[in-house]
């Protein structure tokens, strides 16, 4: 299963070519993953009730196919493509009226708070049950 959303692109997401600057891929992807946590009641306020402050990055990476450009739909296919005992990727595939244009994907790690500041932890049963149902 995988989690779809939508992004229009505006004007201003544009560079003097005419085509989505690079850095927008990214900042998307981060607001499907949050908009996806939020559809599996995962979202960061959810997180806590789970045992986990946080799933800050660990690495990300990009593949860019074809340009975008004002006015363009995107569809977003958000999916887990790794699911490890403490961390899981995030793959994020880019496209245009089924035309492909990017991929983002972004490793990240479960974490709680300790008195240093944050710790490495497994993932809680009850995320890894919403994390398996949206791996490839």
């Amino acid at each position: 299963m995988s989690f779809r959303s939508q992004r229009l692109v505006d004007w201003g997401d544009c560079d003097a070519a005419g085509i989505v600057f690079y850095p927008h891929y990214f900042r998307w992807a981060d607001a499907a993953f949050h908009q996806m946590g939020q559809e599996f009641n995962i979202g960061h306020k959810q997180l806590p009730k789970l045992g986990v402050f946080a799933t800050p990055l660990r690495q990300a990476q990009s593949n860019f196919q074809s340009p975008a450009s004002y006015g363009m739909v995107l569809d977003i296919e958000s999916q887990i493509s790794r699911l490890g005992e403490t961390s899981f990727q995030m793959r994020y595939a880019f496209s245009t009226k089924g035309r492909a244009v990017a991929e983002i994907r972004e490793d990240r790690v479960c974490v709680t708070q300790t008195e240093d500041g944050i710790a490495k932890t497994p993932i809680p049963d009850a995320l890894r049950a919403v994390l398996q149902d949206l791996h490839e």
